[in-house]
């Protein structure tokens, strides 16, 4: 399997002048670019040769998992942003005031975190199996799918993210970083989506599962195995559509 560069939602002078084209060029352009091509380098003759990214970043160690995981955190890093910002929906507004007290309590932890975080990393908002959100602080290439976590939501604190538009600033690449975050990803992230079966309305609910097939209770439908089928009918997975709440 040959990794390749994601394609970004938006043009790349979109996010100026929060994030410069010239970041994004280099940013996205270089360094992404770099670790996906070194991942398809030492992959080869390997056991992760066949194995999708977020495997890769489950089971691989070293220069293997430094330059999967890279890959990984960019990609979510950059789909995760928008030149349009919306307002952040009532229901992760009330899941973060639920976990954090409030949605301003929640982004003063998320940057307390982003600015203490000692040299190079990435601050995470995760959920767990019970859809509790947190904040964690990985060093380097750290990725919260290694401990079982699901990332929500992330911010590069690698001065690469930023160097080039704010220098040593950080605090004010995080300020700009809270304008750009596309909140309707996140909270479709961390308010896991029930998917109807086209064929006979069967509805999976990512709370209840499918435990008779192996499918725990807290599983998202996008993490259920591709060759799983409608229960009822026997329908293959990619002809489920999303339930319009």
């Amino acid at each position: 399997m040959k990794h390749a560069m994601p394609e970004l939602p938006y043009a790349p002078e979109a996010l100026a002048p929060k994030m410069s084209l010239e970041t994004i060029e280099y940013h996205y352009g270089k360094h992404l670019q770099t670790y996906i091509d070194n991942l398809n380098r030492l992959i080869v003759g390997t056991p992760y040769e066949t194995m999708p990214l977020d495997e890769i970043v489950r089971r691989a160690d070293g220069a293997i998992f430094n330059n999967a995981a890279q890959s990984w955190n960019h990609t979510f890093f950059f789909r995760m942003l928008t030149p349009e910002q919306k307002s952040m929906p009532e229901k992760l507004a009330a899941l973060l005031a639920r976990d954090f007290g409030s949605v301003e309590n929640f982004r003063q932890q998320f940057t307390q975190a982003a600015m203490g975080l000692f040299g190079s990393g990435w601050v995470w908002l995760v959920a767990d199996k019970s859809w509790h959100l947190s904040i964690v602080a990985r060093p380097n290439a750290g990725n919260p799918l290694t401990e079982g976590l699901r990332p929500v939501m992330t911010i590069d604190v690698w001065e690469h993210a930023y160097y080039i538009d704010y220098r040593n600033r950080r605090a004010d690449f995080i300020a700009a970083f809270w304008e750009l975050i596309d909140w309707h990803k996140v909270a479709d992230r961390c308010i896991p989506r029930r998917y109807r079966c086209t064929a006979c309305d069967y509805v999976y609910d990512p709370a209840k599962g499918d435990p008779e097939t192996g499918i725990a209770p807290g599983t998202p439908f996008e993490e259920i195995p591709d060759n799983w089928s409608c229960p009822l009918c026997g329908l293959d997975k990619d002809a489920f559509v999303p339930v319009e709440e």
